[in-house]
């Protein structure tokens, strides 16, 4: 009988390479799930007992449900502090820069020559009064340019958003450590139901009244002295088969089981009498011819 341990470890590759092929953790979830029912599907086929039977589908069923737990990460967010950093960022200059500034230089340079050269002239005249406005139109296209140039404040803050998926070794590893504690479980039901069923086979036996078992006994050796006849083989075969309903084995002489029975000497071996067992306890002896 395979532990649910060996089948696991048996079908090992099978489940790495299919945690390897999920791409999220829901499909993560999804293979541990299905692995889990192969284990189950081929654990029960193998077991007798529908206790046991019945147990591992609810530990498997419980186990399943929390399978659920590898699809339940938060979001991950991740922070870039070389590549994002917040604060302020230079942008590129544009050509009105360049156009106002150039204008301001040369307004600047013009009204500078203009004033120096009609500097003596009082009252002002009319040459000093339009280099005053180139002045004043000069420092408003340097003004303009210095606007353009301004460094402009931006938050550089990008978000990235990020998968977390289950990592198929350590899923193993996991998963088998919760199939040895149902192997645990299930190993302590067999033997309480091992126990259970002793316990009914003694009682069984202690209701079963000696004056029954000989009785009993008696019958199957007349029918056995009768083999031949039709009638007395239906009442072997009747009495074997309510005698295995009360877990009591009929057991003929073959030789190697001397223990079970009274020898009788006799040139041919055979069975006078079967004997009565139950649980490795013989309640009667049979009666043999032998050596």
């Amino acid at each position: 009988m395979a532990t649910m341990q060996a089948l696991l470890e048996k079908d090992r590759e099978r489940f790495l390479h299919n945690m390897a092929a999920a791409k999220s953790s829901a499909e993560s979830a999804r293979t541990v799930e299905e692995q889990l029912g192969r284990i189950l599907s081929a654990y029960n086929e193998e077991e007798e007992s529908e206790r046991i039977k019945s147990t591992a589908v609810y530990l498997v069923e419980a186990l399943t449900a929390s399978a659920g737990f590898l699809d339940c990460d938060g979001e991950s967010v991740i922070w870039s502090k070389s590549q994002y950093r917040p604060g302020i960022s230079k942008p590129k200059k544009s050509a009105w820069f360049f156009i106002f500034f150039l204008l301001g230089i040369l307004g600047l340079a013009a009204a500078g020559g203009g004033l120096i050269y009609f500097t003596d002239s009082i009252p002002p005249t009319d040459e000093m009064i339009i280099g005053l406005g180139v002045a004043a139109a000069a420092a408003f296209f340097l003004f303009l340019s210095g606007i353009f140039s301004a460094k402009k404040k931006e938050e550089n803050r990008q978000e990235l958003y990020a998968e977390t998926i289950p990592d198929g070794e350590k899923s193993y590893h996991i998963l088998l450590n919760s199939v040895l504690t149902m192997d645990r479980i299930l190993e302590q039901v067999r033997n309480e139901e091992a126990i259970e069923s002793k316990k009914a086979l003694i009682e069984e036996k202690e209701n079963m009244k000696k004056e029954d078992i000989q009785l009993l006994s008696d019958l199957l050796e007349s029918a056995y002295g009768e083999a031949d006849s039709e009638h007395s083989r239906q009442i072997i075969s009747e009495l074997k088969f309510y005698l295995h309903r009360k877990n009591i084995e009929v057991i003929d002489y073959d030789g190697e089981n001397r223990d079970y029975f009274e020898l009788m000497p006799s040139e041919s071996a055979g069975t006078i009498r079967p004997a009565l067992v139950m649980a490795g306890s013989v309640l009667r002896k049979g009666l043999a011819a032998g050596d």
